[in-house]
């Protein structure tokens, strides 16, 4: 049963969201607390059976199946790229062969991201996607840098399917979604058919809730350790000061809000879409949302109104 203090917050949560037209996208609004669903709210004509496109809450789901291959020992954080993907483009730039699987990891990788090097503009021009990203030429040092980047989450697919010899999502099935019980997802491809290391990857609000619950626990659930708690533990650490678009120091493609009295971390996807976590409130709380034409910073105002009003009435001793 929810403490008055927590169903209050939730029940301003909503109607705020009912009120507020910047929030009107909102479609659904969850909470898991001390590893249970203890509230789900859905809007508009969402319903809990349907899926939801997490934009970037993609690239966590694949930070988790690279610590599944490093636990493995199949991938080292410090496998050179070129190792793994090798070509042309390492042997025109022998700067390039000092990307590594941590820096794309940590959006460190140094290959600018921009302009022309955008993984939309990319796509825009019929070009495959992995030969585009690795064409950018390094506008800084790998790992000197944050620059927060779709191509490097792509790279990282690349590299697990190279490393699993099998689609992404093939490896995704077993090892992450049968343990966790999802059982219905969808997952875009690029022209090329690689799975999208940057979006695209579709599943219901309340099994992205488990994601939140197995980093929750240290890489367990229902009991069964999935991932290492090592890579958990680093994977939701402040490993660089990180920036745009959220603003917050970043792990291994997970934000890290350092900026709380405890520690804290959250996916956040294009227009709303949220996993937070806060395991000293033993707590997760996940938002989807429309993202068609939502701008940046509408898309914002759901993270900041679950930091705001949901996560301190869940502060122990907070209330009846």
């Amino acid at each position: 049963m929810l403490a008055k203090q927590a169903s209050d917050a939730l029940e301003a949560a909503v109607a705020e969201i009912l009120t507020v037209p910047e929030l009107g996208h909102t479609l659904s609004l969850l909470v898991a607390h001390r590893g249970e669903l203890v509230f789900e709210h859905w809007f508009g004509a969402a319903g809990p059976t349907d899926l939801h496109n997490l934009h970037s809450v993609t690239k966590s789901f694949v930070s988790t199946l690279v610590g599944i291959l490093v636990g493995d020992g199949a991938l080292s954080l410090d496998t050179p790229l070129a190792t793994v993907l090798p070509g042309p483009r390492f042997e025109e730039d022998p700067a390039k062969a000092g990307i590594t699987v941590r820096h794309l990891l940590t959006m460190t990788s140094g290959l600018d991201a921009s302009g022309p090097f955008d993984l939309d503009e990319i796509s825009d021009r019929g070009e495959p996607w992995v030969d585009g990203v690795l064409r950018a030429p390094l506008a800084t040092a790998p790992g000197s840098s944050f620059f927060y980047s779709n191509g490097a989450s792509h790279l990282l697919s690349a590299v697990i399917r190279e490393v699993a010899a099998r689609p992404v999502a093939d490896l995704a099935a077993e090892r992450l979604f049968a343990p966790l019980g999802i059982h219905r997802w969808q997952w875009g491809t690029d022209p090329q058919g690689l799975h999208q290391g940057s979006t695209e990857l579709h599943l219901a609000p309340r099994d992205l809730v488990k994601l939140g619950l197995l980093y929750l626990d240290g890489g367990r659930f229902d009991g069964v350790q999935v991932l290492d708690q090592d890579w958990v533990r680093a994977a939701t650490s402040p490993l660089t000061v990180g920036g745009p678009p959220e603003g917050y120091s970043y792990g291994r493609l997970w934000w890290v809000d350092d900026r709380a009295a405890s520690p804290r971390y959250f996916a956040g996807g294009w227009g709303g879409q949220y996993v937070l976590v806060v395991p000293e409130f033993d707590l997760v709380v996940v938002t989807t949302a429309d993202s068609f034409a939502v701008p940046r910073p509408q898309g914002l105002l759901l993270r900041r109104l679950a930091q705001q009003t949901i996560i301190p009435a869940f502060e122990p001793g907070g209330g009846p």
